[in-house]
């Protein structure tokens, strides 16, 4: 009879040391931010930029498998109890990128500036709870910046309607020849 040694398991890192200081909450995150936002830098600068603006430049599929890239990083913070106002403001830097990035020659620049992940792993980075229980609460700009947000968007949406409306009329009243 032979006895088959047991194979021995090999330790390796994805990540610099300073991730597991951090803890594994947040290396899911931190490789969508390098990847997303991080992963190349423009030379004779400190300026740093990932996927997102080159994924920018693919019509409307780019956009939209950036926001789903990025969003991965909603989940985390859900699931790491992150309060709700600061998965709202994550959800908001998610969604304002991708809404800009439908604008051509725009959305690329304005990925590169904005940096949506990025913004969100250090919003989990600085909400998220440590073992001993304690993480920043949310902030009053937390607040003011996801109801500004939502005022924002409640008003351009009102703005459409209303202007559907009235293209609306005035295609009717060509169709039907009244005047």
């Amino acid at each position: 009879m032979s006895t088959n040694p047991k194979p021995k398991l090999i330790d390796f890192e994805l990540l610099p040391p300073e991730s597991k200081a951090e803890g594994g909450a947040q290396a899911v995150p931190r490789i969508i931010a390098l990847l997303m936002d991080d992963l190349f830098r423009v030379p004779g600068t400190s300026r740093r930029f990932g996927l997102n603006p080159i994924l920018d430049l693919i019509p409307a599929i780019g956009d939209a498998s950036a926001a789903v890239v990025s969003a991965i990083t909603l989940f985390v913070a859900a699931r790491n109890r992150v309060p709700k106002v600061v998965i709202t403001r994550m959800g908001l830097n998610i969604l304002i990128n991708a809404l800009i990035g439908i604008i051509p020659g725009v959305g690329e620049v304005f990925a590169f500036w904005f940096r949506p992940s990025h913004r969100n792993y250090e919003l989990l980075k600085k909400h998220t709870p440590s073992a001993s229980g304690s993480a920043s609460t949310s902030t009053r700009n937390d607040t003011v910046f996801v109801f500004a947000i939502i005022a924002v968007v409640l008003f351009i949406f009102t703005v459409c309607v209303v202007a559907g409306l009235y293209v609306s009329l005035l295609l009717v009243r060509e169709l039907s020849g009244y005047r």
